[in-house]
């Protein structure tokens, strides 16, 4: 495994991406029982985890893949208030509690809400836009952040709706854009980890608003005030970094 990394880095990094949604794709969908579905993501998430965290450990590849903290300006971010703005948009219109049993919410939370989360940033933003980075950060940044909202078109394979679909690839290409510019501007994965681990939590607890304009309204808001934000960032920072130090 070493040795494809150090020589194709981008598809080593593809290769990861592409067992991370097939896999976990595949088991969430297995069953007609939440429950059995939340399981087996939980443990295809755990184990893709464990390997990648202890391949990271130990070759030294823990700061490369910016699985260290901020190191960034916390006050020129503005203490990231927007961004946590914008991650409780799923609840702008009100909660519910999940009609789900107890058990059944905490596997779809440890699976969906905070590893998948995790993985998601760490393999589909930090170790791709390393491996294209190493060639050109300005692509690499590009690339990460289009991938990351185009990765969503598989639920049309797992049983999503087309609209409900495109909509989720709209709003992940604006929340892909600002979360790659903390990541490139912070030398770190922590801070858009934590933001998209309150994004997918959220959600278990979201009441659908009685009119569809007003949750598309929402989205609406979440994209401006992301991109927006994005792009403060990028100009207080002084843009796309020339390397990936």
């Amino acid at each position: 495994m070493k040795k494809l990394f150090d020589e194709k880095p981008v598809l080593f990094a593809v290769i990861w991406i592409v067992v991370y949604v097939v896999g976990t794709g595949t088991l969430g969908s297995v069953s007609e029982h939440d429950s059995v579905n939340y399981a087996a993501m939980l443990g295809a998430c755990i184990a893709i985890a464990a390997v990648l965290l202890i391949f990271a450990k130990k070759h030294g590849l823990m700061q490369e893949w910016y699985l260290q903290g901020y190191r960034g300006d916390v006050k020129r971010a503005l203490y990231f208030l927007p961004l946590a703005a914008a991650m409780t948009e799923n609840i702008w219109t009100g909660t519910a509690l999940p009609e789900e049993p107890a058990g059944t919410v905490l596997l779809g939370i440890a699976a969906k809400g905070v590893l998948a989360p995790f993985l998601e940033e760490l393999i589909l933003r930090a170790m791709l836009y390393r491996a294209i980075a190493k060639e050109s950060t300005r692509r690499a940044f590009w690339i990460t952040t289009v991938t990351f909202g185009a990765g969503h078109i598989v639920n049309l394979v797992f049983g999503r709706g087309s609209l409900e679909t495109l909509v989720q690839v709209g709003y992940a290409l604006c929340i892909g854009f600002v979360f790659t510019v903390i990541m490139v501007t912070g030398k770190s994965i922590l801070p858009t980890v934590i933001a998209h681990i309150v994004f997918n939590t959220l959600s278990f607890f979201a009441r659908e608003p009685e009119q569809a304009w007003v949750g598309y309204a929402c989205i609406a808001v979440l994209c401006a005030v992301c991109v927006g934000y994005g792009v403060y960032l990028l100009r207080v920072s002084g843009g796309i970094p020339e390397r990936a130090d």
